[in-house]
């Protein structure tokens, strides 16, 4: 259990960085009319939501693979 949260949170730390920083040069006029900000909480917000989602997939393809050759962590 707990090296499925290592790897969750090693994985956000490096991640989410880089795709916020991608996600908002692409979409900076966008970004850049909405003055309250919403708009880039709510992208942060999506972004955040399929970082998760990947790393657990990632997760569990790579938790199923040493279970399946009978490596155990």
């Amino acid at each position: 259990m707990w090296k499925a949260i290592v790897f969750n949170s090693i994985w956000m730390g490096i991640t989410i960085p880089i795709l916020l920083s991608i996600v908002f040069a692409i979409l900076h006029p966008l970004l850049a009319f909405d003055k309250s900000g919403v708009l880039m909480l709510v992208v942060m917000l999506i972004i955040s939501i399929i970082d998760v989602y990947i790393s657990i997939r990632i997760w569990t393809w790579i938790e199923g693979k040493y279970f399946k050759q009978n490596r155990y962590m």
